[in-house]
């Protein structure tokens, strides 16, 4: 019996928790004549939800830290190429990850980048040091997504 009630409990938090993950899309979405709903979060909440991205990001670069040839990794201020902008879903999360080695399979010198800033996932490209540079690659990668375009960020260089 113990076993049972166990069973049950274990189910009833396991749906109650992927009810939870899509409560907060369901509350912002727009529905014709029905009133709309503002989910206002504390910052820091949505600095945890994104720590697990930046911190798979920081594993995935430990391993490049160094190189004998280039020397330390840098992070330093310059240019990425935004190829994709979209909401907090799953299909999401995998369009921006599609995209984004759809543009390493064309262009293998280039890195991507997907990340999550609530409520928003997106795939941007490069690390260019300069404007010009993105500039140049931007034309390229026009072809992939009509959307793309240059933006300020952090990127990795070699010191």
């Amino acid at each position: 019996m113990k076993k049972i009630y166990l069973l049950l409990s274990f189910v009833f938090v396991c749906a109650l928790s992927v009810q939870a993950q899509g409560f907060a899309e369901h509350l912002e979405s727009t529905q014709t004549g029905q009133g709309r709903v503002t989910l206002i979060q504390d910052e820091r909440l949505t600095s945890i939800l994104n720590a697990e991205t930046s911190l798979r990001e920081e594993a995935a670069k430990k391993d490049e830290d160094f190189d004998m040839q280039k020397g330390k990794l840098k992070r330093v201020r310059g240019y990425r190429v935004q190829m994709f902008w979209g909401n907090s879903s799953r299909a999401d999360q995998q369009k921006a990850d599609r995209i984004g080695t759809q543009v390493t399979t064309i262009f293998p010198e280039l890195k991507y980048y997907t990340s999550f800033d609530s409520p928003h996932w997106r795939c941007r490209v490069g690390d260019f040091v300069s404007r010009e540079e993105a500039n140049k690659y931007l034309k390229k990668l026009r072809r992939i997504s009509k959307d793309a375009m240059i933006v300020r960020s952090e990127i990795f260089v070699y010191q």
